[in-house]
């Protein structure tokens, strides 16, 4: 049996080994941009699950219809000039963020 001082060590010694630079990243579920945990306080739970945001404007649009965001993309094919606007599209949400350029 270990005593109650040998357990306040044996968890003290285990938070001392946790590595200090981990980063739990996750991908925003509204325009797929990579977010720290620690980074944002935009956070929406749903279903026992929480999700977090890059922007309000991403968050809002989540918890105005969850399923939307979350259910499986189908793959179809989006033809050139298709995909070039995909392409375009994520790179100015990870220049701007979601809510798109802010002029002033």
């Amino acid at each position: 049996m270990i005593q109650p001082r040998m357990k306040e060590v044996l968890i003290m010694a285990a938070i001392d080994n946790t590595p200090k630079d981990l980063t739990i990243k996750t991908i925003d579920p509204v325009c797929g941009m990579e977010v720290t945990h620690g980074e944002t306080k935009l956070v929406s739970v749903y279903k026992v699950q929480s999700y977090r945001f890059c922007a309000e404007g991403c968050r809002r649009a989540f918890e105005a219809d969850p399923e939307k965001y979350l259910e499986p993309k189908s793959k179809k094919k989006k033809g050139w000039f298709g995909g070039f606007l995909a392409r375009l599209t994520k790179v100015n949400e990870k220049e701007f963020g979601c809510s798109g350029a802010k002029c002033h």
